[in-house]
């Protein structure tokens, strides 16, 4: 699946099948840039499609920034994609705004019949709830993460894991897995984190699925928001159902550690791939999707964590 664009940076990615061909979603952002650090302002989502998830053929973007003013009018931010059960595809994204400087994140939607073509429909975008989560404001020096949605469907209804921080919390120990639930996927209800506050500031584009028996929290955090700054970015947590309870704390983490936003993938023969993308080497920011790497061949590292005084 390896791919690389010329032009462009690419970096967190998902895939799904449509039960005819798999269709990559990216987030990208032009080199043009030359600091990769400004991508993330800038970032659009591509698209590609394939009949064996390993040769790849681009598409017009599925999504760009919309005209102001609106909650996504400055970047388009990682999400997940479902089958709708009327038909076609539905892409669930975040979104940021210049009014507020890229500081907050909300969650919207964007159907597509011919799998080509996307329109918004989201009338009004998710937010996180105060109750439970932190938000933003003006003299609040850090930004309101409410990103990542992975939506799947259990037990009737349908569930959507995202990116969230604890309220009241120190940011490197308060990052949990927002939950929200839906009827039609339509109409969203926020409810309380599944997880709470530990060694993980942030729990990065993460997905659940059941793997050969076993329930898999795949996430992701940099050693800037651990808090206990150590090797790895992508992780997995083992869990009792698709909802959780997940064992955070005995989290292990991926090898390579230049793997940045894992996720899990099914081929039509039932073969579980592990994807991410190559973040930095020697210093240096690659942006590229390197070949997916089988389940059975993935390196899980326990990682040890210091007693506090």
């Amino acid at each position: 699946m390896a791919l690389t664009l010329a032009d462009h940076w690419l970096w967190d990615h998902w895939i799904t099948y449509d039960g005819e061909r798999y269709h990559l979603f990216f987030l990208r952002a032009s080199r043009a840039l030359h600091d990769p650090d400004r991508r993330h302002w800038r970032a659009g989502l591509g698209h590609a499609v394939s009949d064996d998830a390993r040769r790849w053929r681009l598409l017009p973007d599925a999504l760009v920034h919309s005209d102001g003013p609106a909650f996504d009018d400055q970047a388009i931010w990682t999400g997940c994609t479902v089958r709708r059960p009327g038909g076609g595809m539905r892409v669930f994204y975040t979104g940021i705004s210049r009014a507020e400087r890229g500081m907050v994140q909300r969650i919207g939607w964007a159907d597509s019949d011919d799998g080509v073509t996307f329109e918004r429909r989201c009338a009004h975008p998710l937010e996180a709830d105060g109750r439970w989560y932190e938000k933003w404001n003006p003299g609040y020096a850090f930004d309101e993460p409410w990103r990542d949605p992975f939506v799947f469907h259990h037990d009737g209804r349908w569930h959507m894991l995202i990116t969230a921080r604890a309220r009241g919390v120190e940011r490197t120990h308060a990052g949990v897995i927002g939950h929200a639930v839906s009827d039609d996927l339509d109409h969203w209800e926020v409810l309380p984190p599944l997880t709470g506050p530990g060694v993980f500031g942030q729990l990065e584009v993460s997905q659940s699925h059941c793997v050969q028996g076993r329930h898999l929290l795949v996430f992701s955090c940099g050693q800037d928001m651990q808090a206990q700054p150590g090797p790895g970015g992508v992780w997995v947590a083992e869990g009792e159902g698709p909802l959780g309870p997940w064992n955070i704390e005995a989290a292990r983490y991926v090898r390579p550690e230049y793997l940045y936003a894992g996720q899990l993938f099914q081929l039509r023969d039932g073969q579980w791939l592990l994807t991410g993308f190559t973040d930095m080497v020697d210093g240096v920011f690659v942006g590229s999707a390197p070949d997916p790497l089988p389940w059975g061949d993935v390196e899980l590292v326990e990682r040890t964590y210091r007693s506090t005084p």
